[in-house]
């Protein structure tokens, strides 16, 4: 595997990419892209909604948008991977609906949709290598081939996902973390407390908090916040004021809305709502509470 390549447009982010130093956290996110990701080499453990993985080489990882996620590095082997984030809007709409079929539904989310190994025969390195070449082109060049090129590797997704069964995983913990994120995921934008979580499952704050920490590498409170900020962001992009995506993501206040946003995307939101062509903002973006 060459030295590491990166390709960044709004809307492709290809990385090629090793590392040597072990974590002894999970680097837990999420994000409103399609991510493929290709497991080359190294010692990790790969934690998707609670569900714990152990990747082989030539493995894949298929994640939908808002799926919580990440890695731990466990050793200093060199750990080398490929990842592909894409949006959508990429994609010849008429074809779309077929690309994107291999990826699982959110609210039907199961490790028989998320992991594959062995997929060596179906040349996934090639496609990403040649992929990886269009980083020595001009931009021109580059943008115009980045549609064909990601279809490319969606179209060969979509035959590997017709031929070649999933691996079944175990949950990481019980079985009722899966049922608490699917809760999560189902009630996301609802006001969502301890107290409702434990009535609703039977089960005390602290097992709740200590459990669920332990299967996803964060907080309750941290995942839905997470959660709740990418979405924001896909509602920004589409045209709602900074006020509307804070009250339709579920953040009751606006204060906290802005500095979790803040936290996590890295600007203010109405950074995002200007970057939408033709879409001209008409009012002040309301200013966080002191």
């Amino acid at each position: 595997m060459p030295a590491s390549r990166v390709i960044s447009t709004d809307m492709v982010h290809f990385s090629q990419s090793v590392t040597m130093e072990p974590m002894t956290d999970y680097q837990i996110h999420c994000h409103k892209e399609y991510e493929i990701y290709y497991f080359l080499e190294g010692d990790v453990d790969y934690l998707v909604e609670g569900k714990l993985y152990h990747p082989t080489p030539h493995s894949i990882l298929l994640l939908s948008p808002l799926v919580f996620h990440g890695v731990k590095v466990k050793s200093a082997r060199p750990y080398k991977r490929i990842t592909l984030h894409l949006n959508p809007n990429l994609l010849n709409t008429e074809r779309r609906p077929l690309l994107l079929a291999a990826f699982p539904n959110n609210e039907k989310h199961s490790a028989k949709e998320v992991y594959y190994e062995n997929t060596g025969s179906y040349q996934f390195q090639s496609f990403f290598e040649a992929l990886a070449a269009l980083s020595d082109q001009s931009e021109i060049i580059r943008n115009q081939l980045l549609p064909t090129y990601v279809e490319a590797i969606l179209a060969q997704l979509t035959v590997m996902c017709q031929t070649l069964s999933s691996v079944q995983v175990e949950p990481s913990t019980s079985g009722v973390i899966t049922d608490i994120i699917a809760y999560l995921n189902q009630n996301l934008t609802d006001h969502i407390t301890l107290d409702r979580l434990s009535k609703h499952f039977g089960i005390s704050k602290h097992y709740l908090n200590r459990v669920f920490r332990k299967a996803t590498g964060t907080t309750i409170g941290d995942y839905l916040i997470y959660k709740r900020v990418i979405y924001a962001q896909q509602l920004l992009i589409n045209g709602a004021s900074a006020a509307e995506a804070a009250a339709q993501s579920g953040f009751r206040d606006y204060s906290v809305f802005y500095r979790a946003y803040r936290k996590h995307i890295g600007h203010a939101p109405l950074t995002d709502r200007r970057n939408i062509p033709d879409n001209p903002v008409s009012a002040q973006e309301p200013l966080p509470e002191a």
